[in-house]
């Protein structure tokens, strides 16, 4: 078969395969869109609830510290009232412990309060994703169940189809099948056109006689308007 031939070939089967794209319609993308939304949502999600853990933690040893510092002041302030200071030089000095305590309290006091506003927000946040992960995984797999149903209507033709178009493109030179591909993406799949009264098909332009004659002996020839295939079948005398 000659290689014009296998081009026509070529053309029908990619329109039929892209007929059956078309069947599937955006569905393939949707899925794809809704599955990288579900990993990145799960994934900010394990992060926040880590981030979770170390802040309860970190709650936790600033609520410790506090408390154990606080009790650390209540001795000294207790010490200043039981007769423990002899002169004024200790008593400074006990003064001087228990406003270094109290500063220590007051600033992780204040970490604290931005620990706690930090665990507040990461709940919510993590609510707020377990829920958009759960709306996300139900919408996936309902178009997940969509994009089966019709990928399982049109897959024994599509693999046949594909098939075919495997054959076909192994007596297709590397050089013409780029050609091909090229006129076909930028001519609305018709990369092929027959010459109709000298015309060509496609644009409706003069095709010359040599070029017409080539087009019958099937060789390879191109419309130079539209650039594309032109083939023409003989004509049977009567």
């Amino acid at each position: 078969m000659a290689v014009i031939d296998q081009i026509i070939l070529l053309q029908d089967v990619d329109n039929k395969l892209f007929e059956i794209n078309k069947l599937l319609g955006d569905l393939p993308k949707q899925v794809q869109e809704l599955t990288d939304q579900e990993e990145f949502t799960k994934n900010s999600l394990s992060e926040k609830e880590e981030n979770l853990k170390t802040t309860t933690v970190e709650i936790h040893t600033s609520e410790t510290l506090i408390a154990t510092t606080q009790e650390k002041v209540d001795m000294l302030k207790d010490k200043l009232i039981d007769g423990s200071i002899s002169n004024n030089k200790e008593y400074d000095a006990m003064m001087e412990t228990i406003d270094y305590e109290k500063n220590i309290i007051f600033e992780k006091e204040n970490e604290l309060l931005v620990l706690m506003q930090n665990k507040e927000t990461l709940t919510k946040e993590i609510d707020e994703d377990k829920s958009a992960l759960d709306g996300i995984i139900q919408e996936l797999n309902s178009k997940k169940e969509s994009l089966n149903k019709k990928v399982e209507d049109v897959s024994e033709e599509k693999n046949a189809l594909t098939k075919e178009r495997e054959n076909i493109v192994l007596h297709v030179d590397e050089d013409t099948l780029h050609k091909y591909m090229e006129i076909y993406n930028a001519r609305d799949g018709v990369a092929c056109s027959e010459i109709l009264d000298n015309n060509c098909e496609g644009c409706g332009a003069y095709i010359p006689p040599q070029i017409v004659n080539e087009a019958l002996g099937k060789s390879i020839v191109y419309c130079g308007t539209c650039s594309r295939f032109l083939h023409k079948s003989e004509i049977s005398e009567i």
